[in-house]
């Protein structure tokens, strides 16, 4: 960089230099014409400023040297520290003579900032990759169970194995076992179109309160079959939403009360106001959501009792959908659990 430095510095002094003896020699000749007391032609008066002029170019040239090897080193001198601490400094640490130099700052903390973002992208690429692998291995499990059980039966009945009330008792199965397989494969479709971005949302007004008691007359007859208490509380709330994914919320939220309620336990479902949102509460008397897994319950076939949920028909990715369906409508949605007395689960969406 000095090189570069003190060729510029070059060129300049020297193009200086001669142009300002070249205007002092015009200014001598003319001065010693007028007087008359010179005969010295202009060359002459030239030729004998070289000598000094070239003297003093040289002098110039040795300090211009020295001057650019100077600055060379006050510029290169942070940039130097800064590589080779770089790591030091992206870390945030403070580094020795970082401040020599205060104009490369920004520089450094656009590595920074740059450095952070890679980061974070890097870990947002691990942690969709981990999903995308959690999802696959589930998504396997589930679909090969029924398919295990449909594939045993259906070859039971074609080899002969099974007679008169067995076959009808075994279709029961293979039926059943369809069934859930048919509802599992509707749920990954349904997650799939709530995360396409692409897909144009569409909106029309509806009234929260008139849904659920549509979904809760529709839930009813398996909450008395698990002995469970339904019931709806509120007024009118009229928001602006996508009929069908609010359907499936509210079923959702429902549903999952029921299935994991305790017996004579309760579920009530509360609809109201509140400023500028449209709120639901589930609230429930089952067997609650320890501490520790209250923030996974909302992740695809996550399930609390493992050895409970084997008892329980469903696909797992209930409250997942009702989470994509919040984040669909720009809404929030909190949970509030105690072991033992139950979980409340209140959606907010934007009126």
């Amino acid at each position: 960089m000095e090189k570069r430095i003190f060729k510029y510095l070059t060129v300049i002094v020297i193009a200086t230099l001669f142009i300002t003896t070249l205007v002092l020699d015009v200014l001598f000749y003319e001065y010693f014409s007028a007087m008359a007391v010179s005969d010295l032609t202009f060359f002459e008066v030239f030729t004998a400023s070289l000598p000094p002029m070239v003297a003093i170019l040289v002098l110039i040239l040795v300090v211009l040297y020295m001057l650019s090897t100077n600055i060379s080193k006050t510029i290169l001198s942070p940039i130097k520290n800064a590589a080779d601490n770089i790591e030091s400094i992206l870390s945030g640490e403070e580094v020795e003579d970082a401040e020599i130099y205060p104009e490369i700052k920004p520089f450094v903390e656009m590595i920074r900032r740059q450095k952070k973002q890679i980061e974070t992208a890097m870990e947002n690429l691990k942690e969709a990759e981990k999903i995308r692998r959690e999802f696959t291995a589930n998504v396997s499990h589930e679909l090969k169970t029924p398919l295990t059980s449909i594939n045993g039966y259906a070859e039971m009945i074609e080899n002969g194995m099974v007679e008169g009330d067995e076959v009808q008792k075994f279709a029961g199965i293979i039926k059943k076992e369809g069934t859930r397989l048919l509802t599992l494969i509707e749920s990954i479709l349904n997650l799939s179109k709530l995360e396409d971005e692409t897909i144009e949302k569409t909106y029309e007004d509806i009234d929260l309160y008139e849904i659920a008691n549509e979904i809760v007359n529709r839930v009813n007859p398996q909450a008395i079959s698990h002995k469970v208490n339904l019931d709806v509380r509120g007024e009118a709330v009229f928001i602006s939403a996508n009929r069908r994914m609010i359907e499936d919320l509210i079923y959702n939220l429902i549903d999952n009360a029921v299935k994991y309620n305790v017996e004579n336990g309760m579920v009530l479902v509360s609809v109201y106001n509140e400023g500028n949102y449209g709120v639901i509460s589930v609230k429930d008397s089952g067997i609650g959501i320890p501490k520790e897994e209250q923030d996974r319950i909302f992740e695809r076939f996550y399930r609390i009792d493992k050895s409970r949920s084997k008892k329980i028909e469903g696909s797992g990715l209930g409250l997942s959908i009702v989470k994509h369906i919040v984040e669909y409508h720009n809404g929030l949605i909190t949970l509030e659990s105690e072991i033992g007395e139950g979980t409340t689960i209140t959606v907010k969406l934007p009126k």
